[in-house]
Formats: C-alpha cells, structure tokens, sequence
C-alpha cells in the first residue's frame, strides 16, 4: 500500500515517464498558452484522456451578441403610437430602433450576407448536422427566434427556438409565421408597420431586430429572470431577434460550437482512451462532476495497442450531445477534484476515502471564517456556516432529491470490473481537458483545500522554481502570505503584448461565493489542479498514476484559467472559433497519444 504521502510501494522502483512540457508562447491559428513539447515515451501505454465540457449557462450564448448599434435620431418617435407601429409599445415588447435598415446597425451585421458566394459569410453550411440529435444545427433557410445574447431558450423565453435539453430546435419555414410568432398573434399586431417590416427583412436580409422586453410585455412573453448571486443581465438579453439558420451557421451559439469541436476530436483521435464528463448539478455544497461515459476502450482492448473498433466512439459522441447547457456554477475546480476520485484506487483500496472522508480537521479543512465556515452569502443570504460540513461532503452517493424529483449520480468511481478501470496500467498518461467558455465562478470553492495542501507538503511537493509549496490556513483574514497554489502572475493577456497579470487578479470574490480569506488564495482551482498532478492517485498500481489538466478558453483568456494549466502540468490555449477549438483539442490528444 502506499502512504498518504504518495511515496510508499513502488516509489523506489518507479519507471521513467517523459511528461509534455510547458513554454509560453503563440500557436498556429492564433491560439496562446502553455504548450505541450512532447508526447507519452516511446513504446508506453496509450493515454486516458477525459473531456471535461463546460455546461454553464453562458455557453448558450453568442460569442459576440447580436448588436444594439443604432444611429440616434434614424428611428421614429411618434405620439400616441399603437402596439404594432414603429415606436410602439404593447404585449410583444417596446418596438424602439427595430429592422434592418439603419446604417449602425447594417454595419454591425456585415459579417453576414446571405446573397454572398462564400459560405463562411451566407451561412449555407450547417455547423452541426448530427443525426442523432433531433435537428440540424442549424437549416440554412428555416428562422428562428433569439435574443440578443441567445438563442431564445424553451425554459426562459417564449418564442423560442431551442428546446429545454439542447438536442432540438423548433424553427419556422416562411416568414409570416416566424414573424407573428413574435406577437404571439396577438390581433393588435395585424397588419401592422412592425409585422410588415419583420417581414420584408427576412426576405431581403435574413434577420429582423424586434422590439424589446418593457414593463408593458405580457407574462410568457417576456423574460429572462435574473438567477440570485449571478452578475445583472445585459440589455441584449431584452432584445427580441428573428434570424435565419444561415446567420447562426456563420455565428452560432458558444455550446454548438463546443460540441462539435469536442465530437470531432472525438472522431479523429487515435491510439487514445477516452471518456466524457461534465459540471454536475447542485448537490449542497461539493457539487461532484457527472460522468456521461466512463474511459473506453476496456483495459483488455488497449494492450498491447489500442483496438479501435472496440473505442466506442458513437457512444462517447452520444455523451456529449447529451450536455444540458443550464448549470448556473461553473464550477471547474470542484469538477477536477470529483474527476481525480474516479482515476484514483478508491474501489481497489479506498485511497480517496482514507483522504477525504470526515471529519476534516481544522474543521473540513476551510481556511475561512469562524473555525470551518464561512460568511454568509452577500447576494442571497445563504447562511455559510454549516459549510461542508456533510459526513459524506466529498464522497457523496448517488440519490434522488425528491424535492426537486430528480436524479443526482454523486462521485463518480471507476466501476470495481478491473477491465474497466480508468486507469489501466503502471505510469499511464492521464489528462483532463477542459473545454470552457469563461472563468470559474460561484460556488467552485467547496473543496478540502487544508486537506489537500497537508497532504502535498508531506511529500515534499515544489513549484516549478523548485521551491516547496507552503500553506498555512490559520486566521487567513489576517494572514498575508497563507500560500498555496497560483501561477496568474505568470499568465498571459490576449494580445501577449498587452501585458501579463497578477496573482491578485486571481482573488476575483465577486459572485463567486464562498471563497477564502487569504490574500493571493481566495480560489481553489488551481490548488485541485496542482494536487491532481504531483500526487499519486493509486495505491494498486506501481509507479506513479497522476493527472494533469489541460485548458482550452473558448473566447476567453482568463488568468485563473491559465493557471490551472500550469498548476496542473498540462497546458492553456485560447480558441476565438469552432475552426481553432477543434485544432486545439487535436493538437493536445496528439501530444499525449503520440509514441
């Protein structure tokens, strides 16, 4: 057995294993980060590979919003106007600076032409055509409902186009329809100035800035909500939009494109074992990842090479059409954590139980306010004293919470089969690459971090400068060097000549409760990161069974995203498009599968 300090059974004895590299520096396609120099050593085994893909409500938006550009002065402000006229207001929402004709706002919307010969411009291509989903994302000459900032979304807005599990889209085929759906037929609307210019610039633009949400739009009409303790909705979320399929293949919604970047590396990868997980559903606290498909192919069939018929790729692409793009955490870190129990010898040997089971001293391991809790929640009034503080906080079974009559799978383990497991053999390379469109946020801190640092300095773990890593949670408040993991001083802004960041742009506190106290460690993320790949996950397998983590920001370049690459000795890349994504998720699998 090995020793919580990972130095036990076969330390002496461990193999050579060549891990990829990290360099700052720009890729092809205009991708940036920490990039990976080499692949696993010759002849070893294949590499584990677990997509992680970010479910966070934001990735049902835009990458860039419809516009709100206007000319002042361009659009009429009649007296007295009816619900239907230019300037109105009434049931379907306040018709002020709709269209398609107004310089600005023809302007913003040059990136798309549908009379143009290219399709990256008139949108003729669908993104995404998978069969098994129930529709084409998207059909080039059917229209849909948006808002500025998304697809109109069954759960939240009516009309809408993109129903409640992300697997079907409800569209119209000419333009009456489309338009008056807008109205909800409302009589007041027929033939009216509005519906007749909805009309004719679907026919001559293939888009119509409606009207927007205002005090006067009927119940069912209106909306979004705002969620408690997330940031106030842009004014883009009020703006009522008809487009065609032909603008959402040229600009489609941030989860589209996620998914069939992540489908098709799926495809493509070679002499790889794969699985599929994503940011579980609120649990309490620790919200435990969920595992849609389990590492494949089977132990038996990846010696002494990978059998590729028996990888089950339509299986795993199924996992992935399965995402349901509504979780309000995004909860990266907490994910990381739940995913390094699955690759660890728990079912073999209880490693991560004899960790993490309670009671953590001090206190569940928080390093935050009032001996083990924390301060209440500043946006909800959620209490924070009971924080973690569940016998099973982070060992969590499967259940049904009947309140709200659904089902909620825990902590993934790898099934106890030894065929099955997530890891297969002695110094495997294994990654988690996760694919996100934004920062960690809110609710990402519920992890043993005390635990985690007690069990990291026992073995003596250093930073890449070869220094020790150092971690003192007592009164954190007061204390000003607690230590811990955070590398965003060494992370870089997007151009790369714009500068870099510093460790305090990583103390981000706004809408992210609960955090830490201590300056330079408020956010976890990059800790669980740093744990996973300087520990040794398994305590029936010699040598050492690590994990490193992998980043790819969809549209973003955050510092905290950074930093979880290079605290978990993988690497960052920053993807502006589908066309990048897909070259970034190739370029890492190739790396970690190549002899």
């Amino acid at each position: 057995m090995h020793s919580d300090s990972g130095t036990g059974r076969g330390s002496s004895r461990r193999l050579p294993r060549q891990r990829l590299g990290l360099t700052v520096g720009i890729m092809a396609a205009g991708i940036s980060g920490l990039l990976p120099a080499a692949g696993r050593a010759e002849g070893g085994p294949p590499a584990n590979v677990m997509f992680l893909v970010d479910n966070n409500a934001s990735m049902q938006e835009y990458s860039e919003y419809l516009p709100e550009a206007f000319t002042p002065g361009y659009y009429p402000t009649p007296e007295d106007a009816a619900p239907g006229d230019l300037g109105g207001d009434g049931p379907a929402g306040y018709n002020i600076n709709t269209g398609c004709s107004d310089p600005a706002l023809v302007a913003a919307m040059s990136w798309f032409d549908k009379d143009s010969s290219d399709p990256a411009k008139n949108g003729s291509i669908s993104v995404d055509d998978d069969p098994t989903l129930g529709s084409k994302f998207f059909e080039p000459d059917k229209f849909y409902h948006s808002r500025g900032r998304r697809l109109a979304w069954q759960t939240e807005e009516y009309p809408y186009s993109l129903s409640s599990f992300f697997n079907a889209l409800n569209s119209h085929g000419d333009v009456l329809t489309a338009c008056y759906t807008v109205t909800n037929w409302k009589g007041a609307y027929f033939d009216s100035p509005m519906m007749n210019e909805c009309m004719a610039c679907l026919q001559t633009k293939g888009w119509w800035r409606g009207p927007v949400v205002s005090a006067l739009t009927e119940p069912g009409l209106n909306g979004p909500t705002q969620n408690p303790g997330d940031p106030p909705l842009p004014p883009e979320a009020f703006r009522k939009w008809v487009i065609s399929g032909r603008v959402l293949n040229v600009r489609p919604p941030k989860f589209v494109v996620a998914r069939k970047a992540t489908k098709d590396a799926i495809a493509q990868a070679s002499n790889v074992r794969m699985g599929v997980a994503t940011l579980g559903r609120d649990q309490g606290w620790f919200d435990p990842p969920e595992l849609l498909k389990g590492m494949s192919p089977s132990c038996t069939d990846s010696t002494p090479a990978i059998n590729e018929s028996a990888l089950d790729r339509a299986g795993l692409k199924q996992a992935v059409n399965q995402i349901q793009f509504r979780n309000q955490d995004r909860h990266i870190g907490e994910a990381l954590f739940g995913l390094g129990g699955y690759f660890s010898s728990q079912t073999q040997d209880n490693r991560w139980g004899s960790w993490f089971a309670q009671p953590i001293n001090p206190s569940w391991g928080w390093p935050g306010c009032c001996d083990g809790g924390t301060y209440d929640n500043p946006y909800t009034g959620q209490p924070g004293a009971t924080w973690a503080a569940a016998p099973d906080e982070w060992l969590k079974a499967p259940y049904v919470d009947e309140e709200r009559g659904i089902y909620l799978p825990g902590q993934p383990w790898e099934p106890s089969e030894s065929d099955d497991k997530s890891i297969c053999f002695d110094n495997q390379s294994t990654a988690v690459v996760v694919v996100t469109g934004g920062t960690p946020r809110y609710e990402d801190n519920s992890v043993p971090i005390t635990r985690m640092m007690e069990l990291l300095k026992a073995q003596g773990a250093r930073h890449p400068d070869g220094s020790l890593v150092r971690f003192n949670p007592t009164d954190p408040e007061h204390n000003p060097d607690v230590g811990g993991i955070n590398y965003c001083n060494e992370a870089v802004k997007y151009p790369p000549a714009s500068g870099t960041y510093t460790q305090a742009d990583c103390d981000y506190t706004d809408y992210n409760w609960p955090h830490g106290l201590g300056v330079g460690n408020k956010n976890f993320m990059d800790d669980v990161a740093f744990f996973l790949s300087h520990m040794d996950l398994r305590g029936d397998i010699e040598g050492s069974e690590s994990v490193r983590t992998f980043v790819v920001g969809y549209g973003t370049h955050s510092p905290m995203l950074q930093s979880i690459a290079k605290a978990g000795q993988g690497g960052f890349y920053r993807a502006n498009n589908g066309t990048e994504l897909r070259s970034s998720l190739t370029t890492i699998i190739g790396g970690l599968s190549a002899p």
